[in-house]
């Protein structure tokens, strides 16, 4: 009687085997022969090519889901949102006195606003900058219907009314007391 010998696989290469599972698949002739020849030209093998097709899969859903996203936004609900920052804008611009209540940034506690000149993104006349308030702290600025590029917003010193890298101090030092 002969008994069968089992051929007993090394530890290391049931760990790797496990970690790397064979997978196999058909194609038709012409297909693989395609196959074959953009391997060859390419020069990258079968799980390379893999790897890189599921690398630009998952980019490509990620694109998906932004645009999606995207489209399912109400767009007047954005119109409406630019319409009162250019409203608030507006108010801060014409009627409000910022010399005696400058405007205080909403999301740090307490930080005054410093007026700024922007220029609008979206605007179509000849000098499209106009006047704005920022926070130095955090970069909060109030913005208008045409956005203002946040690239493009430079400090103006309130004393001299020239451009300044950033607010030294704060507008109210130059109020005169009642």
């Amino acid at each position: 009687m002969v008994k069968d010998k089992k051929r007993k696989k090394p530890p290391s290469r049931k760990k790797y085997e496990k970690e790397h599972p064979t997978l196999s698949f058909r194609l038709d002739r012409e297909t693989s022969e395609h196959f074959k020849e953009y391997l060859a030209g390419t020069g990258c093998s079968v799980a390379d090519f893999v790897k890189d097709n599921l690398g630009r899969e998952k980019s490509m859903v990620e694109k998906r889901i932004e645009t999606l996203a995207s489209k399912q936004v109400d767009p007047s609900l954005e119109e409406r949102v630019r319409c009162l920052e250019n409203l608030v804008h507006e108010v801060f611009s014409i009627t409000v006195d910022h010399n005696r209540y400058p405007p205080y940034c909403p999301h740090c506690d307490g930080q005054e606003l410093f007026q700024c000149e922007g220029r609008e993104a979206e605007s179509t006349i000849a000098h499209p900058w106009v006047s704005t308030w920022k926070c130095p702290k955090c970069g909060f600025f109030i913005n208008t219907y045409k956005r203002i590029d946040p690239k493009s917003i430079r400090w103006i010193d309130p004393d001299s009314s020239e451009y300044i890298d950033k607010p030294r101090t704060s507008a109210r030092h130059w109020l005169k007391e009642d």
